[in-house]
């Protein structure tokens, strides 16, 4: 059968879908991918996949710009005629599956990999722009046979507000992780911290670096490492953390892993709405605890006391000088951290349950 995946970004088909599409393949499907934009577009057709692209890098919600988009999605599905659409992310998840509907297709499924900024902030004009986007998702979800989701809180909250019906959801423990590439590494220093995010304001950036100010008046000699391209939040506003040593900025990388091998503990103090936060099932992985604030997604990745902690951020830089303070304490959490990680975030076993689904 033909399936045609649905994703905003051609970064996430060679990173977060490799594996999934390597099984669709195994089991002899024909796969082909439908992004908005083509950076890594000769990489995923080295791979056998198809690839489509509808560029898009606008977040505007202009009713022509939206009918403009769902429009090039449906002729590109009328041209693939794919048996199985899997969407994933906001767009996708909306205007894909309208697209995706009208264009035939009887089998639909959907992953919500968070709920994100639009069930965060309570603005005006987010008020608005919630109300459209749950719009959005009650008449796409209705067309499609399940939709995904990495955590509990958002499924509860999606059904809740009516976007979805309870039998229509399956809960997987976030996308996963390749257990063999991201494998444990004992720990080589004890004076490292880590933060792995995209600079946004919700995930906490400037928690992270006010943390590490506030550690580093008790103990000076003290590494706090940020990691992660710019955002709403650039290098230009935390500049003043760096230039007083607070944080090092160590700007992007293809390859994360040496990072989380370097650490000793690793920190996301987001309050944004995560799906299943990437860097900390990455960093259990590699066996560090984590550190984060106790917020939807973070706290269904984190057990709280055993593989990290869970905290409010006004405690962050308490629990810090903790975990410096009780080194092999904080080694235990990492070897149950790793423990944790090939129990629920096997990213194999993760993708079989999504392909037992999607091929029913």
């Amino acid at each position: 059968m033909k399936v045609l995946l649905i994703t905003p970004s051609s970064q996430q088909v060679v990173g977060f879908r490799k594996n999934l599409i390597e099984m669709l393949q195994a089991e002899k499907h024909d796969v082909a991918v439908l992004t908005f934009d083509d950076q890594y577009k000769d990489t995923i057709q080295e791979r056998s996949i198809a690839f489509y692209c509808v560029p898009d890098h606008n977040r505007s919600v202009n009713p022509l710009y939206v009918l403009s988009l769902k429009s090039k999605c449906y002729h590109i599905i009328k041209q693939v005629n794919p048996g199985i659409v899997f969407t994933f992310m906001l767009k996708p998840n909306t205007f894909g599956v309208l697209a995706a509907k009208k264009a035939g297709v009887k089998k639909i499924f959907s992953m919500v990999e968070g709920a994100g900024d639009v069930f965060v902030h309570n603005s005006f004009k987010w008020n608005v722009i919630r109300s459209v986007v749950c719009h959005l998702y009650k008449s796409s979800f209705r067309h499609c046979q399940s939709v995904f989701f990495l955590n509990q809180d958002d499924r509860k909250e999606f059904i809740a507000r009516g976007l979805v019906k309870a039998e229509q959801c399956h809960v997987l423990h976030g996308i996963g992780v390749d257990l063999e590439k991201y494998a444990y590494r004992p720990v080589k220093n004890h004076n490292t911290f880590l933060m792995v995010a995209r600079m946004i304001k919700a995930k906490g950036v400037f928690e992270y670096c006010q943390c590490a100010r506030t550690v580093k008046q008790k103990y000076p000699d003290v590494i706090f490492n940020y990691l992660g391209p710019e955002g709403t939040v650039t290098v230009a506003d935390i500049r003043q953390y760096i230039e007083d040593g607070s944080i090092n900025y160590l700007g992007t990388t293809d390859d994360v892993r040496p990072y989380y091998e370097n650490c000793f503990v690793c920190v996301l103090p987001s309050y944004y709405r995560e799906g299943l936060p990437a860097s900390i099932m990455e960093a259990n992985a590699v066996g560090r605890p984590i550190l984060a604030n106790n917020t939807v997604g973070s706290r269904d990745a984190v057990v709280d006391g055993q593989t990290g902690f869970l905290v409010d951020n006004s405690h962050l830089a308490e629990k810090a000088v903790w975990f410096l303070e009780h080194p092999e304490e904080a080694e235990k959490m990492g070897r149950n951290a790793r423990k944790f990680a090939e129990e629920n975030f096997d990213q194999l076993e993760i993708n079989k349950q999504i392909l037992d689904i999607i091929s029913s």
